[in-house]
């Protein structure tokens, strides 16, 4: 589990696994991607469709590859895009509809951008940095202006987007943007195919530098439910804090990168937070599911920020 602090004996929930180890940093490693102005990336935003959920309304029947970020109660069309690491731009083009990046961060991980406004600040070949903007979100017809955002191992992988797919998606052959969806009575899960839970291979990565703090959003007040471990299903307190509260995180942990599960509860990310009148640190949920959007089988889709990284 990331970690500055160490808790010997903290017993783990086995929906969880240990985030990968990251050596000490100055910052953090990995951030999220969608954000607005004079705000740090995630406040005021939202997940309307996260991984391996069915978008419904417009693609029923698809595993959604990626997730929909959206900004909370208004347009998104302008919000701001960011490389969620350090990484090379290997593509910047297509029409999505819109521009897509795709920036390569290690021989097995790529993350990729998509619905950006045509006149792209990045160009292929290009290096970018960790919080880096790398374009806006394309203005659609309301309410679809998003960023599709993916985290995947492949560039182009031959059944997927390379040579060979095996479903007749728009993208079409040896196109690396890709598909965005994946058959739900396919045989495998998008993770089989080499897609990653975007918000669980950010929260396992991004390291945890000293002082680091997260925030609650700061548009309104938030009860917050604290649990003895990640994963916990019954709270020992609560607390209600204003927006903008800063709180200082000692670990983070989250489910696997390569899940299995759909719906919105698929995602599962946790931060132990020092929380105001109380000894010990608590874990806390730093997500929770909406009923913003619903599956065919009634699950729902969408989830709201707790708690936000303070980059």
């Amino acid at each position: 589990m990331i970690s500055r602090r160490s808790l010997p004996g903290l017993p783990v929930s086995l929906l969880l696994l240990p985030a990968r180890a990251q050596p000490a940093a100055p910052e953090w490693e990995f951030q999220f991607p969608f954000g607005l102005p004079d705000r740090i990336p995630g406040d005021g935003c939202y997940v309307l469709h996260g991984y391996a959920c069915e978008n419904a309304q417009y693609f029923p029947g698809l595993w959604h590859t990626g997730e929909n970020w959206y900004v909370l109660g208004a347009d998104s069309a302008g919000a701001l895009v960011y490389a969620v690491a350090d990484g090379e731009v290997v593509y910047a083009g297509y029409d999505y509809p819109g521009r897509v990046v795709i920036i390569r961060h290690a021989d097995d991980l790529y993350s990729q951008y998509g619905h950006l406004n045509f006149d792209l600040p990045v160009v292929v070949g290009q290096q970018v940095e960790r919080g880096e903007m790398i374009g806006t979100v394309l203005p659609r017809e309301a309410p679809r202006s998003h960023l599709h955002f993916e985290l995947r191992t492949f560039y182009t992988t031959p059944e997927v987007n390379g040579d060979m797919p095996r479903y007749s998606f728009t993208c079409g052959p040896n196109c690396p943007p890709g598909p965005g969806y994946w058959p739900m009575d396919a045989p495998e899960h998008p993770s089989a195919m080499g897609w990653r839970n975007p918000l669980h291979v950010i929260t396992r990565r991004m390291g945890v530098p000293a002082a680091a703090e997260v925030m609650v959003p700061t548009d309104s007040w938030n009860r917050l439910f604290l649990f003895p471990d990640p994963g916990a299903t019954i709270h020992t307190e609560s607390i209600m804090l204003a927006g903008g509260t800063r709180l200082p995180v000692l670990e983070m942990a989250a489910g696997e990168e390569a899940s299995t599960t759909v719906g919105a509860a698929a995602t599962s990310i946790w931060y132990l937070v020092e929380v105001p009148g109380i000894e010990d640190p608590r874990w806390c949920p730093a997500i929770s599911p909406t009923m913003q959007a619903i599956q065919t089988n009634g699950q729902t889709t969408s989830f709201v920020f707790n708690l936000i990284p303070i980059m």
